[in-house]
C-alpha cells in the first residue's frame, strides 16, 4: 500500500507581476508543514514535484524542516502537476485583464474591489471550463484535466512499492484528482479548489487494485497558535 501526500504549495505572491514565488508567509507555512510531517511521517520514500518555482520552494522549506536530506537525484520533476495558466485565462476576458498591472488598475477602479475581483475570476474560469472557446487558450480545460490524470498515473508507476510519496503541486491539480476520485460533479471542481489551504495535505491511498482519497485538505498543522497562517491563494 502506498500513501501519496498531495501537498499544495505555500502562499504565493498574489497580485504581483510574478505570482510564481512564495511570499514570506508561504515560506513559513512550508516550514510549519515540515515540522508536522517530521513527527507524523518521518521521511518520504519518494519525492515528486511540479516544475514551478513555488513547488520547489515549498519542497525545500518543508524537507529542511523535516530534517529530510535530499539531492537533485532524489527529485522526480513532473510538469503534469503544474497549475493552469491563470494569466492566460484572465487575459481572454478582455484587454483590461492582459497582465497583472492592468488587472490591479481595474480592481482599484471598482466600488467593491474584492467582490469585483472574485466575480471576474469566476467568470474567467467558467468561460475556460465551459470549453466553448478552447482555441483561444494556451491550454484547454480538457487538456488540463488529461495531463493531470497522466501525471497521477506516472506518479503511481514511479511510486512502485514505496510506502510514503510526497507530491508538491497546486490547488487546481489536487482539486481535479479529488473531484474525479470522490465523484464530485465536474462543474463543482473549482468550488473544491477555493477551499484548499496553502500547504494543506490531501492523502491518496493506492493499493494496486484501488485508488481513493483518505484525507482532503488536512491543515490541522495550522490550528491553535498557527491559525493565522491559514490562507487560500
Amino acid at each position: 500500500m502506498t500513501i501519496i501526500y498531495l501537498i499544495r504549495h505555500g502562499q504565493a505572491s498574489f497580485g504581483k507581476q510574478n505570482y510564481d514565488n512564495l511570499s514570506e508567509h508561504g515560506h513559513q507555512q512550508a516550514r510549519i508543514l515540515g515540522e508536522s510531517l517530521q513527527s507524523r511521517v518521518g521521511q518520504f520514500d519518494k519525492l515528486v514535484l511540479g516544475s514551478m518555482l513555488r513547488h520547489r520552494q515549498t519542497l525545500e522549506n518543508c524537507l529542511n524542516a523535516m530534517q529530510h536530506a535530499f539531492d537533485e537525484d532524489d527529485l522526480r520533476i513532473e510538469a503534469g502537476w503544474n497549475e493552469y495558466d491563470h494569466n492566460d485565462i484572465l487575459a481572454q476576458l478582455g484587454p483590461e485583464f492582459c497582465d497583472a498591472p492592468s488587472i490591479e488598475r481595474w480592481v482599484r477602479s471598482q466600488t467593491h474591489p474584492k467582490k469585483a475581483f472574485e466575480s471576474m475570476f469566476n467568470r474567467a474560469m467558467d468561460r475556460w471550463i465551459a470549453g466553448e472557446h478552447d482555441d483561444e487558450y494556451v491550454e484547454s480545460w480538457q487538456h488540463y484535466q488529461q495531463r493531470i490524470r497522466q501525471a497521477l498515473s506516472n506518479t503511481i508507476d514511479y511510486a512502485g512499492e514505496a510506502k510514503h510519496v510526497a507530491v508538491f503541486s497546486s490547488g487546481g491539480p489536487i482539486s481535479v484528482v479529488s473531484q474525479a476520485l470522490l465523484g464530485v460533479d465536474p462543474s463543482k471542481v473549482m468550488q473544491v479548489n477555493w477551499t484548499l489551504v496553502n500547504c494543506g495535505i490531501t492523502k491518496l491511498v493506492s493499493t494496486g487494485s484501488r485508488l481513493f482519497v483518505s484525507t482532503l485538505n488536512d491543515h490541522s498543522h495550522f490550528e491553535g497558535k498557527d491559525k493565522a497562517l491559514i490562507t487560500y491563494k
